[in-house]
């Protein structure tokens, strides 16, 4: 009678493991950085289209006070404005405890001029990376 033998032995099993573990610690960041680049293309898109609404508020009224329909933002920003009569700025400031909280770009900030920045970036982070353009 031969032994039947079947399965994985327990070096089998941790070196499976030692392989799954690298490869996550190799795979994982690349993803994050992808899934937050993501996140920044979709505050960008909704700032631009809060400022086109306050500007076709501002085309109606011939200012910007008493706007409103402005969005507050989402799960990972939230959208705070500033309303002058000829002039506005919208600020997204990354929400705590979100993938965002913390983010290289730090906040977004819109003018009615059309002046982007990003107060708080690191010092890596250009306008360009962090605003798709």
């Amino acid at each position: 009678m031969g032994m039947d033998t079947r399965g994985f032995t327990l070096l089998e099993l941790l070196i499976g493991v030692v392989i799954i573990a690298i490869l996550a610690g190799i795979v994982y960041p690349g993803y994050t950085a992808q899934v937050k680049k993501a996140y920044r293309v979709q505050i960008v898109g909704l700032l631009t289209e809060q400022a086109q609404h306050l500007e076709r508020f501002y085309a109606k009224n011939g200012t910007f006070i008493d706007a409103s329909g402005v969005s507050a933002g989402d799960d990972r920003y939230r959208i705070s404005v500033a309303l002058n009569p000829q002039d506005f700025r919208l600020l997204a400031t990354p929400v705590a405890g979100s993938i965002m909280d913390g983010d290289a770009c730090g906040e977004f900030s819109l003018t009615s001029t059309g002046a982007r920045s990003n107060p708080g970036a690191a010092p890596e982070m250009s306008r360009q990376a962090c605003w798709g353009q």
